[in-house]
């Protein structure tokens, strides 16, 4: 059995790109999609957080696309009472994916399908709301009372009616619905998928999690057809404090992966669906074919080396370094990450020889931010269309690239500008690799670490006698 895996649908909305293809569109004109926030992100700009770190300038803002229709979606009206955004953005996704793969949803025949998608449910409206009508509200009328010894209970106790009039009517759909596995399950159910249904979360690598176990499910033989995405909500103060214990913001304008000096990342929002089957099944139902999962690794690294999962996920492809012309890379304007991320591959490539092999490198983070668990799967539609348009696309070009990756010995260089693909034969296909790392802490407390877990993912094209 072929145990390649076709990417046959795509569904994708991020900063700035309600389509795929506007999506590739703003790839190739190499834009920026940076936005300052509004009012109600509730962002104190120009102070610190809690961490006694900067703020970012800017973020990759999904805005109006965050919004769907639920009753397009057949929610229920007690369902869209639930007020968990993430369900109906998911949905969309999964329904974009899906109908771009020529899948007919509703159907009335059962369909052997799984769903994997990378999320962790953050502060929503959902669980804020039961968080108000339960321990918020006790705590304000403890406050209270300690501020005001004296105070009447029955004064107290009209203060918390009061209070709990003004918040949202909590229902029983919005609690079922403020966690993940619930909308995932909704997703099958409306996809009429028979199988599995799970949330992972690997932090960054989420979007790589969820593929893996999609192609494994279809390997094993558990699904004919899998769906699996991640997706990054709209990204609050609460969030950002968090995060910033972990990572630096860059207070810039605009993010430029592997540029000389970057002073942290630009966190962004989005998320993509993919619809998966065996490519013997795709030629059979005649499917497009964006491109060919060969293989995919996620694993431990030691002193925070990614060399080690590349070269592993390259060699269970049948592939040799040499045929791979494309890294979309984690390029996450993280300093620390990107001189190891380089590192790793020039230790694979080796220094450039005349007529040696060259590797392509670039970051979609530089048009729509690091969109945190939906990175990678940011990252795989970017290099599945750059498969199927046998293009190598651009990245938005830093002013002073890095020394490490402009130094004429490197195998490695910047894609600045969109070139056409222009190696490739049946006997030696295009190839790409998706990169992809965790975070390495630098929070304020001092807990430190040199290893960590990255991600990689090795496409190849679909003969283009096919296409």
């Amino acid at each position: 059995m072929d145990t390649a895996i076709a990417i046959v649908g795509i569904g994708c909305r991020f900063a700035g790109c309600a389509s795929l293809k506007a999506y590739w569109n703003a790839i190739m004109e190499q834009r920026s999609m940076f936005s300052v926030p509004g009012s109600d992100a509730e962002i104190p700009f120009g102070q610190s957080n809690l961490f006694a770190r900067p703020y970012p300038a800017r973020l990759g803002q999904l805005g109006e696309l965050y919004a769907c229709v639920p009753s397009m979606q057949n929610f229920p009206r007690q369902v869209n009472a639930g007020e968990n955004q993430d369900l109906y953005f998911a949905t969309q996704l999964a329904f974009d994916a899906l109908t771009d793969a020529s899948i007919r949803l509703h159907s009335r025949e059962p369909i052997r399908g799984t769903v994997r998608l990378g999320y962790a449910p953050p502060f929503n409206a959902s669980t804020i709301n039961w968080l108000q009508h339960t321990f918020f509200l006790d705590q304000t009328i403890e406050i209270v009372r300690r501020f005001m010894p004296n105070a009447p209970e029955a004064s107290l106790e009209e203060m918390k009616a009061k209070l709990k009039e003004s918040l949202p009517e909590p229902n029983a759909a919005s609690f079922l619905l403020g966690s993940g596995y619930r909308f995932v399950s909704w997703i099958a159910r409306e996809c009429s998928f028979s199988g599995a249904a799970t949330i992972l979360d690997a932090g960054m690598l989420s979007g790589g999690a969820a593929v893996m176990s999609a192609v494994e499910d279809l390997r094993l033989g558990h699904a004919d057809v899998a769906l699996a995405g991640a997706i990054t909500p709209p990204i609050g103060r609460a969030y950002l404090e968090g995060l910033s214990g972990e990572v630096n913001f860059s207070t810039r304008s605009e993010l430029h992966p592997f540029e000389h000096d970057p002073d942290g990342t630009i966190p962004g929002e989005g998320g993509a669906f993919f619809v998966l089957k065996r490519r013997e099944d795709a030629l059979k139902a005649h499917n497009k074919i964006y491109a060919l999962i060969k293989s995919v690794q996620i694993g431990h690294n030691p002193e925070d080396d990614p060399s080690l999962i590349l070269s592993n996920a390259i060699r269970e492809a049948g592939a040799s370094i040499s045929s791979i012309g494309l890294i979309e890379a984690d390029g996450s304007g993280i300093k620390e990450m990107e001189a190891r991320e380089i590192e790793a591959i020039q230790r694979l490539w080796g220094p450039h020889r005349p007529g040696g092999p060259l590797v392509g490198i670039g970051s979609v983070k530089g048009n729509i931010g690091h969109t945190l668990r939906a990175s990678m799967a940011a990252s795989l539609a970017k290099a599945a269309l750059a498969l199927r348009h046998r293009v190598l696309p651009p990245q938005i070009a830093p002013n002073h690239p890095s020394d490490a990756i402009a130094n004429l010995n490197s195998s490695a260089y910047l894609i600045t500008e969109p070139r056409p693909w222009i190696t490739g034969d049946s006997s030696n296909p295009r190839r790409a690799a998706v990169l992809a790392s965790n975070f390495t802490p630098c929070n304020p407390v001092g807990v430190t670490s040199r290893e960590g877990r990255s991600a990689a993912i090795i496409l190849e094209e679909e003969p283009e006698d096919r296409i």
